[in-house]
């Protein structure tokens, strides 16, 4: 990606910013912004950890996508 906001992107029906993966967008419609610090719940801490697989598994799959072109170039 180009740019540190090549990620979001708003979406066609105009509510906001797209996340990239399901839970990180899952996430953020239940955090919202807190008027001050305070404990994640047991969901949101699954969630936290749901995103970050969904993360992984995409950047491998784009990493192994950019190993297999660059493979095919030589």
């Amino acid at each position: 990606m180009n740019s540190a906001n090549a990620t979001r992107k708003t979406s066609k029906r105009g509510d906001g910013p797209v996340s990239a993966t399901p839970s990180i967008t899952l996430l953020n419609r239940r955090l919202g912004i807190a008027p001050a610090p305070r404990m994640l719940t047991r969901y949101e801490i699954d969630l936290l950890r749901q995103s970050a697989k969904e993360v992984a598994q995409v950047a491998g799959e784009v990493l192994a996508n950019k190993a297999q072109a660059l493979s095919h170039k030589q």
